[in-house]
């Protein structure tokens, strides 16, 4: 077996969603992080961050920042408070 991690389902990905968007929610809650960061800190793929992050930000609930470089990623915050 290679050291690749199984793509899963669109509809897997999309069905964990409303967790994950908690989890990320409360790192975010320690200062703004980047994709791969949050990706580290859930022990998920990027791919999938990606999905969650955008949902989020389509609706409102976090916001990018400036990148530091034009080559860096794009660090994510929280827009409003949520308990």
């Amino acid at each position: 077996m290679t050291g690749k991690t199984r793509l899963r389902n669109l509809n897997e990905v999309y069905r964990d969603e409303m967790v994950e968007r908690e989890r990320i929610a409360k790192y975010l809650r320690t200062g703004p992080h980047t994709i791969p960061e949050i990706a580290v800190e859930l022990s998920a793929r990027e791919d999938e961050v990606m999905k969650w992050v955008m949902a989020m930000r389509r609706f409102g609930r976090i916001h990018e920042l400036p990148k530091s470089r034009v080559d860096d990623y794009y660090p994510y915050e929280l827009t409003e408070v949520t308990a």
